[in-house]
């Protein structure tokens, strides 16, 4: 008899223990399957309706894509070279757009069903992660659109013989101009990264303060294979960044250091 109310009240200890982890009495394996089914039925929903928005205003966003080349040159234009471009162009455009416009509906919905099986000092983390992950995307973005895509487009555009008519597709336009904004955008995350590895402890803050020579040689690395053109002007606009962002990196992998139990309780 002891016996078994010594398993009945372990039993609900457990139960209170995952009801603490997760904010909830623990679901089943058929209710997180079900969780999960809605989830991604809103997610794909959302990309849907995305890509309709982004197919109803395609030409405004080509517009939009056209104006860093058009700002250095007003007359500036793109060419169909078969009679499937255009309709190409507006499925990429669209299926590109909507994946962005939907893209926080998206994370809503992963965060929803991963954030209730954490622990309350990873739960705490994420919000943040999150925030920052999204600053420095968002704002790699903006830098390659407002900055490297005028600076490199200068470049190319003039460069050359006057006997030769630059005469562009508009698929090669929209590809260049959308891998340099996206990955530009990736590069930027680098403090994210350096947070991560610092949190895990694969790398400290001073070692990474140590190898600043070393970053300022790979920074230049990624910058020449992220940029299109070979001048020093248009590698040194992403490098320089890229270098400011090593030491925030720096001050973020020391701010996420794993800490000890003195450290935790202010000792």
């Amino acid at each position: 008899m002891a016996q078994g109310t010594k398993t009945e009240e372990g039993q609900r200890q457990e139960l209170r223990t995952a009801e603490e982890f997760t904010g909830g009495p623990e679901m089943t394996l058929i209710e997180h399957l079900i969780e999960l089914r809605r989830r991604v039925i809103i997610s794909a929903l959302a990309v849907v309706v995305g890509i309709v928005i982004c197919a109803v205003f395609w030409e405004d966003i080509l517009g939009w894509l056209l104006a860093p080349a058009r700002e250095r040159n007003p007359d500036f234009q793109v060419s169909s070279f078969s009679p499937t471009d255009r309709i190409a162009i507006l499925f990429r455009i669209a299926l590109y757009g909507g994946l962005l416009v939907a893209s926080p509906v998206v994370v809503y919905e992963i965060l929803a069903f991963v954030v209730p099986g954490l622990t309350p000092r990873e739960r705490r983390l994420v919000l943040p992660v999150l925030f920052g992950s999204a600053f420095f995307l968002l704002g790699g973005m903006a830098f390659a659109y407002w900055v490297i895509l005028p600076a490199s487009l200068g470049f190319l555009l003039d460069f050359g013989s006057e006997n030769i008519r630059n005469v562009i597709g508009i698929r090669q336009y929209v590809d260049f101009v959308t891998r340099i904004v996206f990955w530009v955008g990736v590069s930027f995350e680098l403090p994210m990264l350096m947070m991560f590895l610092s949190r895990l402890g694969v790398v400290t803050a001073g070692k990474m303060l140590g190898l600043w020579r070393y970053a300022l040689v790979a920074v230049f690395v990624v910058a020449a294979v992220v940029t299109p053109t070979p001048d020093p002007l248009t590698q040194s606009l992403v490098a320089g960044p890229l270098f400011v962002l090593y030491f925030v990196g720096v001050v973020l992998a020391w701010m996420a250091r794993p800490r000890t139990r003195e450290e935790d309780f202010g000792i």
